[in-house]
């Protein structure tokens, strides 16, 4: 395929070769529909497809998120009540789920069964564009909010799982304070709402609001498709074509995301947020100091701000984090960076403090950055920061999600916003860059542009309050009785009726008919053979080695086994205890924190565990092991073997203050 070929309705606009993800890029356009698509072409086995739409909020009912559960629940080519519950009963997916963001919606799935990857496909493609929700109204019910009344002389009450969902995760300190930064950064944008929904605010929700936001975002013009993996991509534009994009016309969706404009000067907030009477309020306050960074199509000063983030607050040796901590402000200190938007956002945030340490938080926080970018950021500080990004893009490894995955998702922080959604995926020349940038002023000129030099800042203190929750609860019981009053017996009647026809809904099971719509495997679909895991043993010195051969991204890992068969059952606590600590305290030659920055200089980090293996074929039998696991660049090998030898013959475990900190 060559640019500008036109394949099964797809115009191919850009075709590129991008090393960092050994795969070949194709950019390609629906031009009846004006659908996006981008496909990522390897020979990796887990193939992903999502389909996401821009979907910016204008409130706080959370139409977004609601939309998102809604269209999950049940289409025109498959009537059940939750397909995805009975799908995954026939499926082999390595992921399948739906994420609302601040401004967009993302429903990804991924598998290795090549069938089963054509069925997620087709289920998700029809719930988005074909949802059931258009028509029933019991959707909005069940999924967003409903008045819920039983009996006559019940009190009116609301219920909904996303209702539910939220009111949970907004009495989380956690997420309310960042959903409280960034009202207060954004007021004049989509990113000042709650894109998940304030439950306050979810009964604002209609039907017509409801049904108005999926037809005006989710149509292919407004729609990033993305496939990636070892696939016959022009089969896969043929079945897009004909079973759905074909089908619609192209149309303007008015889904831009407008720029908030720059404050003149630091804007200041105080907000409650709710805590039990038995919690009390001594030092339970957040503090957090906040900055507007730019825009994410900026993919550099992302990358340094991320570094900047690492080296001044993430690590024992970080000056910015040690600076607070040593002032007392409060228990820990953390931090914010969130680049999925189109204007990111940096917080600095100390945990279990005071409110009126506000003001020394903010000079303290201001000063210590005013030093960093007179006098310099350590030099070596920064470059264990970059040693560590660049060892986890090599990695790419992301536990349980597969890379394709993860690679879709960083694909939108420009493609969402007009640019290349190659962008985020290359790394090589940005890193260098970085590196270079150690021999000159970057890191300092990126503090004075982004913290010191920008006016578009807040400082926030949330502060607990422990008759919130009771005033909500009352408020909310007051709006509902008024609201029963207001309503006549009948309109009563109708909401009890409704209230049991949505629980009859609910408790039905599925019919056979429904049942025999969803895609499930057979046993002929499945492969028999298991993957190869390749395994050589050798002797090194007489030691045992277990060596596989894979590629690796030039990074070599290793794992040390010690026999602790003679640990008695008594002192196995101990020996639990001693794996959190190795690494973590000061050695004969490095203070702990001295020791974090070489890890991080070196390598991609050093853990230890506790093991328990069998003998083959002896299932009753029992090998206990201390595990001791690192990785690092191969051409890091000799530091890392350093650095073991330090941690696991020298560690000094005499540091009392310390080892009760840990």
């Amino acid at each position: 395929m060559e640019v500008n070929d036109r394949i099964h309705g797809f115009c191919l606009k850009h075709k590129e070769y991008i090393h960092e993800v050994d795969s070949t890029a194709y950019t390609f356009e629906h031009e009846k529909s004006g659908a996006r698509l981008f496909f990522l072409a390897n020979d990796d086995d887990n193939k992903v497809f999502s389909i996401s739409f821009r979907t910016p909020p204008v409130d706080d009912t959370g139409v977004a998120h609601i939309v998102e559960h809604s269209t999950l629940c049940g289409s025109r080519k498959y009537p059940l009540k939750e397909p995805f519950v009975e799908l995954v009963k026939g499926s082999l997916n390595t992921f399948l789920n739906a994420m609302t963001y601040p401004d967009k919606t993302m429903y990804p799935v991924a598998s290795r069964n090549d069938k089963d990857f054509q069925n997620l496909m087709d289920v998700y493609l029809d719930a988005v564009f074909y949802p059931n929700m258009r028509e029933n109204p019991q959707v909005l019910m069940q999924e967003g909010w409903h008045y819920e009344i039983e009996k006559k002389e019940d009190p009116l009450a609301y219920s909904g799982v996303v209702y539910n969902e939220m009111k949970g995760a907004l009495s989380s300190p956690d997420d309310l304070l960042e959903s409280r930064i960034m009202h207060a950064l954004y007021p004049e944008t989509t990113y000042g709402h709650e894109s998940g929904g304030d439950p306050e605010a979810i009964p604002d929700l209609t039907q017509e609001k409801f049904i108005a936001f999926h037809a005006k975002y989710y149509h292919p013009s407004n729609s990033y498709i993305y496939l990636y993996g070892a696939m016959d991509i022009e089969e896969k534009l043929r079945y897009l074509d004909e079973e759905y994009l074909s089908h619609f016309d192209r149309i303007s969706v008015p889904s831009k995301i407008d720029l908030q404009p720059a404050f003149s000067h630091l804007k200041r907030e105080t907000v409650p947020y709710p805590v039990s009477e038995e919690e009390g309020t001594d030092e339970k306050t957040f503090l957090a100091l906040s900055w507007t960074t730019g825009q994410s199509l900026d993919h550099k000063a992302m990358m340094g701000l991320e570094i900047l983030e690492h080296a001044l607050l993430r690590t024992p040796a970080a000056p910015l984090r040690k600076a607070l901590i040593d002032a007392k402000l409060g228990r820990d200190v953390d931090s914010i960076f969130e680049t999925d938007m189109l204007q990111p956002f940096f917080s600095i945030i100390v945990n279990n403090a005071e409110p009126e340490r506000l003001d020394d938080f903010y000079h303290l926080t201001m000063t210590k950055l005013q030093q960093l970018a007179e006098n310099g950021i350590d030099r070596e500080l920064l470059e264990a920061s970059i040693n560590l990004m660049e060892f986890r893009l090599r990695e790419a490894d992301f536990g349980s999600a597969p890379k394709g995955l993860i690679y879709g998702i960083r694909i939108m922080k420009s493609w969402l916003y007009g640019g290349a959604p190659e962008t985020y995926l290359r790394y090589e020349d940005l890193l260098q860059e970085m590196k270079d940038g150690l021999s000159g002023r970057y890191f300092e000129s990126l503090v004075e542009t982004y913290f010191l030099a920008n006016p578009h800042r807040s400082l926030l203190a949330m502060v607990p309050d422990t008759q919130m929750a009771a005033r909500r609860e009352k408020e909310q019981q007051k709006k509902l009785a008024a609201k029963k009053a207001a309503m006549s017996d009948a309109e009563i009647e109708a909401t009890i009726a409704a209230t049991q026809a949505l629980k009859l809904r609910q408790q039905s099971p599925e019919t056979e008919e429904a049942l025999r719509m969803i895609p499930v495997l057979k046993l002929s679909d499945i492969r028999k053979e298991s993957y190869p895991l390749p395994l050589e043993v050798r002797d090194l010195g007489g030691t045992k080695v277990l060596f596989s051969d894979v590629h690796t991204n030039g990074i070599a890992y290793l794992n040390l086994y010690f026999d602790a068969s003679a640990v008695t059952e008594e002192e196995l606590p101990y020996l639990y205890l001693l794996s959190e600590l190795l690494g973590m305290v000061d050695t004969e030659k490095h203070t702990y924190a001295e020791l974090a920055n070489l890890r991080n200089l070196h390598t991609g980090g050093i853990a230890s565990d506790v093991v328990v293996y069998t003998r083959n074929g002896e299932p009753d039998s029992l090998l206990p092991k201390l595990r001791v696991r690192a990785k690092a660049l191969v051409k890091r090998l000799p530091e890392l073997m350093a650095l073991l030898q330090e941690i696991l013959t020298e560690s000094r475990f005499t540091d009392e203050k310390r080892i009760r900190e840990l």
